[in-house]
């Protein structure tokens, strides 16, 4: 099996070491570049270093803190930082928020210093400087778009997008920045993938290559409400060749990489990543796990019937509705970018666009086939636009729960105008957005997200 586009959690692929300089290099340290990058081998080691960032960050923290600001988890046992992302009232001293916000910008920066550096190392191949420049801008891009989903309101709140975002760092001065424009970030991670895309090798051992730049640029377009080129990209990466859907429905499998990953997180028993994910909700060693599912999610799911295969990752305890994806786990490797949501993101991009009905139609029954068995339960090949859209939607919720993106697709409807509320509150109520890292707070006239208003 080929490691396509997989981060190796704690970047031991290169032999580094806990105390290597590389991995100390953060915002206010007074290391130079000149003295902490001479060879090749430095560049590679600052580059997975940055990778190393962004596994803590999608091992499971940024799927979680997103689940809770939607409507598939009940509120969370007794966690002080789960239930104020839940409730919506995140300050900025909840940690949780800012340990996020900052690892974000750790790996920001970090991508930062690897672009503008190159020309210290002498004799590195063009070859290799334009693949690392590649790597380090999808990092960027990574990066910057999980923040700005987070702590913003959604690219279409306004209709230019000048509403304001989070700070578009792109290089590596440490001096404060105001909050650019939500426009302006999504213009920088297009770019980004865009360049990482033409430059990006299609395999690279562990590491980014273009599909999961591909990957990227299809879910960013789908959220811009750019149809057709999401369905392109995500058409491109499907047909590949390089991917294939799973035959069960267990995408998190520990020491083999799934083969509908495009990108995602491989972690290990000795340095596992996945324990958001196993510690929050794992049910099977926990009678009351932090997190559980929903009512609502709950209820959603009984309407598939008893022959919806997906139904057994839910125990319903008589007082709570306890997940079972992750039982009998104790390290697995985390997908963040795959198959089955690109096929559902084609399906629904080509219904809103009323275009290759056909082939909308053959994603959602090939995931429809798994979840019901062959030929149990399909979309008739002369389903409706409308049809194949809602159809799409729902087999979405149900593939990606736990995988921190139903929120993104509930306020992307509410920006496409329809009446979405999120328990009982509107989609864009001010406390969906998470409040700044008490960081932020030291920068002169930077504007902090309004808190509360949700209830």
């Amino acid at each position: 099996m080929k490691l396509h586009n997989i981060i190796l959690a704690g970047a031991l692929l290169l032999g580094l070491a806990s105390c290597d300089r590389l991995l100390d290099f953060e915002p206010g340290d007074v290391i130079l570049a000149e003295d902490a990058i001479q060879t090749p081998d430095d560049l590679q080691r600052l580059l997975v270093s940055s990778y190393d960032v962004l596994a803590n960050l999608y091992g499971g923290r940024v799927q979680i803190i997103n689940e809770l600001r939607g409507d598939n988890f009940g509120a969370p046992d007794n966690s002080l930082d789960f239930n104020a992302v839940y409730n919506r009232e995140t300050t900025f001293f909840t940690g949780i928020n800012g340990g996020a916000y900052t690892d974000f910008y750790y790996a920001i920066y970090r991508s930062n210093v690897m672009i503008e550096n190159f020309d210290l190392v002498a004799g590195l191949d063009e070859a290799e400087r334009t693949r690392m420049e590649a790597e380090a801008r999808f990092i960027r891009a990574v990066c910057h778009w999980g923040a700005v989903k987070l702590f913003a309101q959604p690219y279409g709140y306004t209709p230019d997008n000048s509403h304001l975002g989070v700070p578009l760092r792109l290089e590596t001065s440490q001096e404060p920045l105001p909050r650019a424009s939500v426009g302006a970030v999504y213009d920088a991670i297009l770019e980004d993938l865009t360049f990482a895309a033409a430059n990006l090798p299609e395999e690279n051992g562990v590491y980014a290559t273009k599909w999961s730049a591909l990957g990227y640029l299809a879910q960013v377009n789908f959220l811009m409400l750019n149809w057709q080129a999401a369905a392109d990209y995500a058409t491109q990466v499907i047909n590949s060749g390089a991917f294939a859907l799973d035959t069960d429905l267990d995408r998190y499998e520990a020491d083999v990489v799934n083969p509908e990953t495009v990108f995602g997180i491989v972690s290990r028993i000795q340095d596992n990543r996945s324990t958001s994910f196993r510690d929050n909700l794992r049910s099977d060693n926990n009678p009351s796990p932090q997190l559980s599912f929903s009512e609502d999610f709950n209820f959603f799911m009984s309407l598939s019937g008893g022959g919806d295969a997906r139904s057994a990752w839910i125990t319903n305890t008589g007082t709570r509705y306890l997940c079972n994806r992750f039982n009998d786990k104790e390290y697995f490797n985390v997908p963040v970018v795959h198959l089955t949501g690109l096929h559902l993101l084609r399906a629904e991009a080509l219904a809103e666009l009323g275009s290759d009905l056909a082939t909308a139609i053959g994603d959602i029954n090939a995931i429809r086939d798994r979840a019901f068995g062959a030929g149990n339960n399909p979309l008739s090949a002369d389903a409706t636009a409308e049809q194949v859209r809602d159809a799409a939607r729902d087999e979405f919720r149900k593939e990606t729960v736990c995988e921190g993106q139903w929120t993104d697709q509930l306020v992307r409807r509410g920006v496409m105008g329809e009446d979405i509320e999120i328990r009982g509150a509107p989609w864009d109520c001010p406390g969906m957005a998470l409040q700044f890292s008490n960081s932020e707070t030291t920068a002169s006239g930077f504007v902090l997200n309004e808190e509360g208003g949700c209830q």
